[in-house]
């Protein structure tokens, strides 16, 4: 069966990520489902890769990334990709979208449920979308 993925980040007017429409049946686990709709996003950003590479690289910014600016008192999201750059790969973009499910920085939520591992099922109704939320900290801690 084909399911829409949608990502979301509260707070922002518009969703930069495309819907990414993947097949999934009742065996698809929540690692294949990232996978998969990762992939397909990848795809539909490659249009414009510049484009594309900002909106990927402000989905996940790693604990690593932080640690390593926080000495300098900011805090930023990379900076713009360079025009000869190559297009984002999409297996490793999966496996950065992995880590950061792992690390709670986004949740999936498929048929009416939080799903919370990346071994478990997706259960959902034909027409019913799954959404990708990103997390953010309040303002202030």
């Amino acid at each position: 069966m084909l399911v829409e993925v949608r990502s979301r980040v509260p707070g922002r007017d518009r969703d930069e990520m495309p819907v990414a429409r993947v097949e999934a049946d009742a065996a698809t686990t929540v690692a294949q489902l990232i996978d998969r709709a990762v992939a397909e996003q990848v795809r539909l950003l490659a249009e414009d890769r510049a484009r594309g590479r900002r909106v990927l690289d402000r989905q996940y910014l790693t604990p690593e990334d932080v640690a390593a600016q926080a000495p300098t008192g900011v805090v930023r999201l990379p900076a713009p990709p360079a025009a000869g750059r190559a297009a984002p790969d999409a297996a490793a973009e999966a496996e950065r979208a992995r880590r950061a499910f792992e690390r709670g920085a986004f949740v999936v939520f498929a048929g009416g449920r939080r799903l919370e591992r990346l071994d478990e099922r997706v259960e959902v109704g034909a027409g019913e979308p799954i959404l990708f939320l990103r997390l953010v900290p309040l303002v202030g801690g």
